[in-house]
């Protein structure tokens, strides 16, 4: 290691100024880029705080992040604004709460500086704003929505019912790229906006997005609207049925070995049945009248007379008596009887399976046979088709009844038949390549980053560094000591010292190889010998 170090010392110093000043440079550069790359790789993931922004809303945010000292990049013009991934929600709510960005409409914080002077037109003026904007930063929470604009049409009260006039309102949505609305959706929006708004109906909602398409239906379109709810509920039904099946068929037979339908129409009327049946065998009292008079006259020789003062006044003539003893009877007696009766209400649920069509179609069996024709070196493997058992076919038949709630009063029909494949089988592990390397992205992804940087700043030591260090750490050549009399003036002097004649050339090869000298001059000799011939 000391030697290494006096090396490295004595090399560095027999380089000129320029040199160990690029020297320097390069070493600085070389261990820099390990940390500017560390700090890449942990560089947060900057996403969108807020897009399509007004100049003015953009300056105020920046504003406000530059106080939090948060880290914010602007883009697209100016149009948008990105923040760690981590704190967009949090900044969010702290910017909404600030009233920014201002041009997606002001909500119930216009309230908070009102003034003194301020005429009962403008506070509606002002309510209706805040509603709108209330209603717009709340739309704009779905995923699918980039900006929304809300427009409330709230009529004056009127003093008579006939006389008043309906709130009316429209949404326009700009959709984010690629993220279309569902019609779920944009029910949902619909019935917020009504909700929302005192003595606005559902029907008088208008959704539109920024192409212009209208996406919400009105009461002329609810029929059509629920036959497709209707087609769609139908679908899901005969959807999950051929799934239960499938992945039955899938665990038994191996996977595209067969294919399932599944035609289940349903029953969508409402039928209510109202029933009313009587027992005459079964009667009780339901009312009873009864009625007893009775008149009875005895003595004949009794004075009557009119009751009161004149009767008994003795200048009056007294009455005289009655006719005679009279009697008289009468009775009513009326009783009314309820005959027993039974009413049943039934409502039949919709929704029901009217009938089951099932077909099903399995592969067979393949065998593998060697065909050799007299040469082994040209043997070829085929591959032979053996159709399935009946006995078999019975036994899936009987699990896809099971499965579906196969009903023979219902009238459910199941057809299963055996026929040979054409796709040949997919290797096992073939098709899950994709989705385990996607898998393991989606799970590790985080993790590569930081890690590939890190080894980028090891191959730069490596392939950088380790080199230039290797380099001057190599021991310097000796120092040539040069004549007294000093170098040469010209070239022309240089080559004349170090010029040798042929003569000495010859002289010196021969002392260092004497066999070569003495083979050359054998040569030379023998062909003097032949030429003298």
């Amino acid at each position: 290691m000391a030697t290494f170090s006096e090396s490295l010392t004595t090399n560095f110093q027999t380089l000129s100024l320029g040199q160990r000043i690029g020297v320097v440079v390069v070493l600085a550069l070389a261990i820099a880029t390990i940390p500017m790359l560390m700090i890449l790789g942990k560089e947060p993931e900057l996403v969108v705080l807020f897009s399509q922004l007004d100049s003015e809303d953009t300056r105020a945010i920046i504003q406000e992040l530059g106080k939090q000292g948060v880290t914010y990049e602007v883009g697209e013009g100016g149009n948008t604004i990105k923040v760690p991934a981590e704190r967009v929600h949090e900044l969010r709510l702290q910017l909404a709460s600030a009233g920014l960005p201002e041009s997606a409409g002001v909500g119930f914080e216009i309230f908070d500086r009102t003034g003194l002077g301020t005429t009962p037109f403008t506070q509606q003026m002002n309510y209706r704003r805040a509603l709108q904007g209330e209603l717009a930063r709340t739309i704009s929470q779905i995923a699918q929505i980039d900006r929304v604009r809300v427009h409330l049409v709230i009529p004056e009260k009127r003093l008579f019912a006939s006389e008043q006039k309906p709130a009316q309102a429209a949404v326009v949505l700009t959709l984010k790229r690629g993220s279309p609305l569902g019609s779920t959706q944009v029910q949902g929006i619909v019935h917020l906006v009504a909700s929302s708004v005192e003595g606005l109906e559902p029907g008088q909602v208008t959704v539109v997005d920024n192409h212009g398409e209208v996406l919400s239906q009105n009461s002329a379109d609810e029929e059509a609207q629920l036959t497709a709810t209707q087609i769609e509920t139908q679908r899901r039904v005969e959807h999950d049925l051929e799934q239960r099946v499938q992945t039955m068929l899938d665990q038994v037979l191996g996977r595209d070995k067969s294919v399932v339908r599944v035609t289940a129409p349903l029953e969508f009327r409402q039928v209510e049945i109202t029933e009313e049946s009587f027992d005459p065998n079964s009667q009780v009292v339901r009312s009873e009248n009864r009625s007893q008079e009775k008149v009875t006259e005895k003595g004949s020789g009794a004075q009557a007379g009119v009751p009161g003062v004149r009767s008994n006044v003795p200048t009056e003539l007294k009455a005289t008596g009655g006719s005679g003893p009279k009697e008289a009877k009468r009775k009513n007696e009326t009783l009314n009887y309820e005959v027993n009766r039974k009413v049943s209400k039934i409502i039949e649920p919709t929704g029901a399976i009217q009938r089951l069509s099932v077909a099903v179609l399995v592969d067979g069996i393949y065998k593998t046979a060697e065909n050799v024709d007299g040469d082994a070196e040209n043997a070829t493997t085929e591959q032979t088709y053996v159709a399935r058992s009946e006995q078999e076919i019975q036994n899936l038949i009987l699990i896809v009844k099971k499965a579906v709630g196969f009903s023979e009063e219902r009238g459910d029909q199941i057809e299963m038949v055996n026929v040979p494949f054409e796709t040949p089988p997919i290797q096992e592990g073939e098709e899950g390549m994709t989705a385990g390397v996607q898998a393991f992205v989606g799970t590790w992804g985080g993790f590569l980053k930081p890690v590939l940087f890190f080894f980028l700043g090891v191959m730069v030591l490596w392939f950088v560094v380790r080199p230039m260090a290797l380099n001057l750490s190599k021991p310097s050549a000796p120092a040539v000591a040069l004549p007294q009399a000093g170098l040469p003036a010209t070239v022309t002097e240089y080559e004349a010292q170090i010029t040798e004649t042929p003569q000495d050339q010859a002289i010196k090869l021969a002392a260092d190889n004497p066999a070569s000298a003495a083979q050359v001059i054998r040569t030379w000799i023998k062909e003097e010998q032949e030429q003298k011939a």
